[in-house]
């Protein structure tokens, strides 16, 4: 109601002064200047437009009614051109008045916008002088909310923000907001602020200095924001990230001592050896699990004696164990119950309820104390070492009880018992995997029912009639559902029937024919050249036999071709062991693989038959490649070679190079005898020749597609053949261009050594 009074009141004052100022300058400009009515008019509208933008546009109008009217009697004389003025007069006032209104219901606006903005915001807002944050000019309602004192009270206690500061961060924000003084880059903090009720709250602060039109600093003004949930965040993501980095050091230790049982098994079943193994698997647990190792075991007799004793090397300082058990590791065995302490963990070696003795860690090493986890791991190690020293005790005593044979279920050999009468009574899951056949489909029937080609296999197999008797084992074929395969084999028998162990070497002895090719191949090869160089030097030696220059010539070629391709043979050979040592270097560098396809091709024609077509094909433009250029030129030498070898009736070869995936692919082709596709998988091997017996007059050792597959390999790239139609074979390799052959070099030697 006093607002409403107040806008009549000022309402009525605008219209009085207004018509007041109309009638005045209407009197005024009538008498003094003769009627001038363009600057009565001009000062008339004026008057107008001002009362419509102070009062709004019906005062607008009104006090333009007037202003015509005053004008049209003293100025323009009761002119009738004076009235076409009135239109404009009384729109100029309307338009001023509304334009006014428009302006003040937009200011009203944004000031109420500018206080809910301010009331809503999750921050609090904040003003104060410059220099003086001690002494607010304004403070956001939020405050309370955030420190428990309201903004009047923040306004009425010029201290209370230096009061609040926490005092670990107090001198720090003082120094930092005293050393940005009138700056106008952003000052951005981050401190700890003390509540009313005494609780800690972080807070980020960040302000700004605002200055006039002069660039003079007017206030600072800024914004506090909450930030006590983001660094309990931040605090339990690091309390999660510390937690997940000891649980990924637990797991690494965990997987460590996994790793550590599985070698462990491993190296138990792969020998009956006890003895050696334990001391063996001692010493890989000794490196960083005790300075000490015991191993002791019961005889037959129930003595406990000193198996194993191994420790770290050098060896430990002070005295050593001694020679016999201790007393406590006795009481261990006989309890069958583990003993932990700081430096000392000792478990008993149990297998089927019967205790084989016990295993001893010792500790000597500063720092080092044994937990329940330790004692766990030394557990699982001495459960896997009773039951290697079972099995091995087992098998030692398979000719006096039989059915000790069911712990040979673990046993890496096949082994299979027959009674008196031939009647299959043990087959073991290897003598399944060797044989093919599954023991449901074996056991209780007769073996020369089960076993293809028993009857005959039976006479061959060495049998003796005591264990201590020696009968070396016989390497025989046999027939399985997956060929024929190669297995040592011998039986011992006893009272019940006989027990046969084998183990398949049909790899070993695959392994041991190349070996025996490559050696015929190789004497065959070297017996060549030899015959001829010795041949034509003893010729050349020879008195009485008279030679003339071209001759001698001829036979001096001789022996230099012919010393060049024992050359050729004996590098063969040498590269080959080498790749398998890993001890080839390889130089790379950058060439131009179009360039070195026309130099080997130029080399090749000088010796090559006269049947032998070589071309090149090459694009115009081949991007540079990256690897060892020489050990490229040797491969490509090789795949030319083989191509002439396996090219008896001649024929064309074709050697080229094109752009691949990051690679230039060569390909060396030919019109020769051919690769038969199940061939393809092989063809790289080391010792592996395609025409083993020379029946088409191709010879070689066995070792230049092997050379050239390894090469490529260790340059980054990759080797395959294909077989053409209607003959012949394609060769194609890929070498990376230079720009990527470090990267992939660098992964090939990475992969090669960890494998």
């Amino acid at each position: 109601m006093i607002q409403l009074s107040s806008s009549r009141a000022r309402i009525g004052a605008v219209l009085v002064l207004a018509g007041a100022l109309e009638a005045l300058v209407a009197v005024l400009l009538g008498r003094w200047h003769n009627g001038d009515a363009g600057v009565a008019a001009a000062v008339g509208v004026l008057i107008a437009v001002l009362a419509g933008a102070i009062a709004g546009r019906w005062v607008g109008v009104a006090v333009a009614a007037a202003g015509w009217a005053f004008y049209f009697v003293f100025v323009a004389d009761d002119s009738l051109r004076a009235l076409s003025a009135l239109p404009a007069w009384l729109a100029a006032g309307a338009a001023a008045g509304w334009v006014a209104a428009r302006l003040h219901v937009s200011s009203r606006e944004v000031e109420a916008k500018y206080r809910s903005l301010k009331t809503n915001l999750p921050v609090v807002t904040y003003a104060y002088p410059p220099g003086e944050r001690a002494a607010a000019l304004e403070i956001g309602p939020q405050v309370e909310a955030l420190l428990g004192y309201s903004a009047r009270e923040w306004l009425a206690e010029p201290g209370l923000f230096d009061r609040l500061l926490h005092p670990e961060d107090r001198e720090r924000v003082l120094a930092e907001i005293s050393a940005a003084g009138e700056s106008s880059e952003p000052l951005r903090l981050e401190y700890r602020m003390l509540t009313r009720d005494g609780r800690v709250v972080f807070v980020n602060d960040e302000s700004v200095t605002v200055r006039d039109a002069r660039g003079r600093p007017l206030y600072v003004q800024g914004y506090l924001l909450d930030a006590s949930e983001r660094r309990r965040t931040e605090e339990e993501k690091e309390h999660l990230r510390a937690g997940e980095r000891a649980a990924v050091v637990e797991m690494r230790d965990k997987q460590h001592r996994l790793d550590f049982l599985a070698k462990a098994a491993i190296a138990f079943a792969s020998s009956l050896d006890v003895d050696t193994t334990l001391r063996r698997v001692a010493q890989l647990a000794v490196r960083e699990l005790a300075d000490w190792i015991l191993v002791d075991v019961l005889d037959e007799n129930g003595d406990a004696a000193r198996l194993v004793a191994v420790h770290t090397a050098p060896a430990p300082p002070g005295p050593g164990p001694r020679a016999e058990p201790e007393p406590e590791v006795l009481a261990v065995i006989r309890s069958g119950e583990p003993e932990l302490s700081e430096s000392r963990v000792s478990v008993p070696l149990v297998a089927r309820t019967r205790s084989l003795g016990a295993i001893t860690f010792v500790s000597t090493t500063p720092g080092r104390a044994y937990g329940t986890e330790d004692l766990a791991l030394v557990e699982g190690f001495a459960t896997t070492a009773a039951l290697a020293i079972d099995v091995a005790r087992l098998y030692q005593e398979v000719d006096e009880r039989a059915d000790a044979a069911r712990v040979l279920t673990y046993v890496a050999d096949g082994v299979f018992l027959l009674d008196m009468g031939g009647i299959v009574r043990l087959w073991n899951p290897a003598a399944e995997v060797i044989m093919g056949l599954q023991a449901q489909t074996v056991l209780a029937r007769p073996a020369t029912e089960t076993i293809p080609g028993w009857e005959a296999l039976a006479e061959r197999i060495p049998v003796r009639r005591a264990p201590e008797d020696s009968a070396a084992a016989a390497t025989l074929p046999v027939e399985t559902v997956r060929g024929e395969r190669w297995i040592s084999i011998s039986g011992v028998e006893f009272f019940g029937g006989t027990v046969y162990a084998f183990r398949d070497l049909t790899e070993d002895r695959r392994l041991e024919e190349l070996k025996a090719d490559f050696l015929s191949t190789a004497s065959h090869e070297l017996r060549t050249p030899l015959a001829a160089v010795y041949g034509a030097a003893q010729t050349l030696r020879r008195h009485d036999f008279a030679l003339d220059e071209a001759g001698r010539d001829r036979f001096i070629s001789m022996i230099v071709d012919e010393s060049e391709r024992l050359g050729r043979i004996v590098n063969e050979i040498l590269l080959a062991n080498q790749l398998e040592l890993g001890r080839v270097d390889l130089v790379t560098g950058s060439f131009d693989p179009a360039e070195l396809i026309e130099r080997v091709v130029d080399a090749v024609r000088i010796h090559a038959p006269p049947r032998i077509e070589l071309d090149v094909v090459a694009p115009d433009v081949v991007p540079a490649v990256g690897a060892d250029r020489d050990k490229v030129r040797q491969i490509l030498m090789n795949l030319v070679e083989n191509a002439i070898k396996y090219s008896p009736d001649g024929g064309r070869i074709e050697l080229g190079v094109e752009p691949a995936d990051g690679a230039a692919r060569f390909h060396v082709f030919d019109e020769g005898l051919g690769v038969p596709a199940e061939e393809h998988a092989r063809i790289f091997d080391k010792f592996y020749r395609l025409d083993p017996e020379m029946t088409r007059g191709v010879g070689g050792t066995g070792l230049g597609l092997y050379i050239c597959s390894e090469l490529v390999e260790r340059m980054g790239g990759q080797i395959w053949v294909e077989s053409r139609e209607p003959g012949g074979t394609a060769f194609f390799f890929e070498i990376p261009y230079a720009d990527v052959a470090g990267a992939r070099t660098a992964r090939t030697a990475r992969e090669t050594a960890e494998a």
